[in-house]
């Protein structure tokens, strides 16, 4: 449904867009409006009524990015400056995050590629 009712964001190259990203029980929900906010809110209510199951908004994240600003909210989840997604830390704006996440994620590299040696003639 939601895939249906929402804009979405073009990714890649290809004009394909994406409004909803599924990893096991992970949901990525691109907004691209404020009014985007009453749909995803009915969706939300409406697999809690058929599933039984309810958000926990505490373990929720909303992420703001670029020039995004909006006091409105989701189902009382708080905004954040960053969130990890699948490992990759995603910041509300590109200024803090190139260093920051660059740096981590060749120690990681770095890391990973001594390990693999390690012993290893």
């Amino acid at each position: 449904m939601l895939e249906q009712r929402l804009p979405g964001i073009k990714i890649g190259r290809r004009a394909r867009r994406a409004s909803v990203v599924a990893y096991a029980d992970d949901i990525t929900i691109f907004v691209t409006a404020t009014d985007d906010f009453s749909i995803i809110e009915y969706a939300v209510h409406q697999y809690e009524k058929a599933s039984g199951a309810f958000l926990n908004p505490q373990k929720s994240k909303v992420l703001a990015v670029g020039t995004w600003y909006s006091s409105e909210t989701v189902l009382d989840i708080k905004y954040h400056q960053h969130v990890k997604i699948l490992g990759i830390v995603f910041w509300s704006s590109i200024a803090q995050p190139i260093n920051d996440t660059r740096a981590r994620l060749t120690g990681r590299i770095r890391l990973q590629a001594k390990n693999s040696y390690y012993g290893d003639p």
